[in-house]
């Protein structure tokens, strides 16, 4: 009888990588004290300066591409929000940074889980697609 001790593996295997990829998604990767600098924003290269940063209670701060950010990351039934965000209200006096401030805005408030990513973290959203990167400010 191979073909049922095949298929029992096959769902023991499923189950574990199941259970590896909540892990990698988790928010817990995103502790206080946590610093970024936003390399990517759906799929495009950042502005220099956009800054994810994680304080304490799990309150987000940061600099958008033109604007400063906060906002409070929650995990809930395994996912991740960025809920109650509030920015400043300031034109950018470029058009690109313009655009990139929208999308920036976009982004984070559709992001569902983060998933580890080398050396940084993707923000992605409930359809999979990255819609941040991350990496360890500093880092590039």
């Amino acid at each position: 009888m191979p073909v049922p001790r095949t298929l029992a593996a096959l769902a023991a295997a499923a189950s574990l990588a199941a259970c590896q990829d909540a892990g990698e998604r988790s928010v817990s990767m995103l502790r206080p004290g946590s610093s970024f600098t936003v390399a990517r924003i759906d799929g495009a290269p950042a502005p220099a300066g956009v800054t994810f940063e994680v304080g304490e209670g799990s309150r987000v701060t940061g600099r958008a591409p033109c604007n400063r950010y906060s906002g409070q990351l929650t995990e809930s039934k395994g996912a991740m929000t960025v809920s109650g965000v509030v920015m400043t209200r300031m034109a950018c006096a470029e058009e690109d940074r313009n655009l990139a401030e929208t999308r920036f805005g976009n982004a984070l408030g559709s992001v569902t889980a983060a998933r580890r990513v080398g050396e940084g973290i993707a923000l992605i959203d409930p359809q999979g697609k990255v819609r941040i990167g991350l990496v360890p400010a500093g880092g590039s």
